[in-house]
């Protein structure tokens, strides 16, 4: 049987490792619960405090175990002690209103960011570049949860159009959109800043190499120049971004929803850790290790895509 390429291999280890990592945190969540006092022990299936039904199933501690990690991974959660329901169906009714304002914002840092900030970063001192600038400088030294308070206490006034999140009117009312766009707004300023400031550094490295010169001797623009950069700077920066964008976007998302009073899944989780609700915290805990590991993936698979001598 023919061997596998050095690249087949390379995603194989990374599935696997990832594969281990997940399972390493599941198991070492079933051993917090196992070890908790009998007045804390919850289980999955239902609540019930005092013994964990899971602890006292028939069968030694491999039974025990193997049905603790299968009704986690048929997302038989239990419920949530703070909210008084379903945990799966919190995060359902949750999760599309953190993404409604996460993902549009996430994409509007992108474009600011990596693609309009190399554009500017090509001739250092433009305006356009001192004005990128000054953003990152704002975003930097303006904690998100600042950003979030000051629009609060203005938007009554100053930004009348901006309304309360109204969940009776569902998702895709034009209130319920319009009031997204200003947690879409911090997000977006918050890794844009990030962003600047490595696409600046990268790019200032890259501006004396010799693909550069040679763009520029043969008479091209600010705007292919800033391609030819691109191309050549981008799996830095993805990988950097996304090492640095995770960790922002968890506190970022928990500061505005919580704040601006948004019903998303972040402030949830927040309050459930507050509460010493186990269910919510525990599956809390694994969707950021999850969103972590595959963060991960992904950044390694842009490399390998574009320079295969990461094998």
């Amino acid at each position: 049987m023919a061997s596998l390429g050095g690249d087949a291999r390379y995603v194989l280890g990374r599935l696997a490792w990832a594969v281990a990592v997940v399972w390493v945190v599941l198991t070492a969540t079933y051993l917090v619960l196992a070890v908790l006092p009998d007045t804390r022990r919850v289980f999955f299936a239902e609540v019930e405090m005092g013994l964990g039904a899971v602890l006292d199933a028939d069968g030694g501690p491999l039974d025990q175990y193997l049905a603790w990690m299968r009704a986690f991974l048929t997302l038989d959660w239990g419920r949530s002690l703070y909210y008084d329901t379903s945990v799966v169906s919190l995060y359902a009714g949750r999760l599309p209103v953190t993404l409604a304002y996460l993902v549009p914002g996430v994409l509007a840092s992108l474009a600011v960011g990596l693609g309009l900030g190399t554009y500017a970063a090509v001739e250092p001192g433009s305006r356009l570049d001192r004005a990128l600038s000054v953003v990152s400088y704002v975003g930097l030294a303006v904690p998100a949860f600042l950003l979030a308070e000051l629009a609060f206490a203005y938007h009554p006034t100053v930004l009348g159009w901006v309304r309360v999140y109204d969940p009776e009117l569902g998702l895709l009312h034009a209130q319920n959109l319009t009031r997204l766009a200003l947690p879409a707004g911090i997000v977006a300023l918050s890794l844009t800043a990030v962003q600047i400031r490595h696409v600046k550094g990268v790019t200032a490295d890259r501006l004396d190499d010799p693909f550069v010169k040679t763009a520029r001797s043969k008479g091209a623009g600010r705007l292919r120049v800033a391609r030819h950069v691109f191309r050549n700077t981008w799996p830095t920066l993805v990988s950097t971004v996304l090492g640095e964008a995770l960790g922002l976007l968890v506190l970022t998302t928990i500061v505005v929803e919580g704040v601006l009073d948004v019903p998303g899944a972040a402030v949830a989780v927040f309050n459930g850790f507050g509460a010493g609700d186990p269910m919510l915290s525990f599956t809390a805990v694994f969707g950021m290790v999850a969103l972590g590991v595959l963060g991960s993936l992904l950044r390694d698979f842009v490399r390998l895509t574009v320079d295969p001598r990461v094998t």
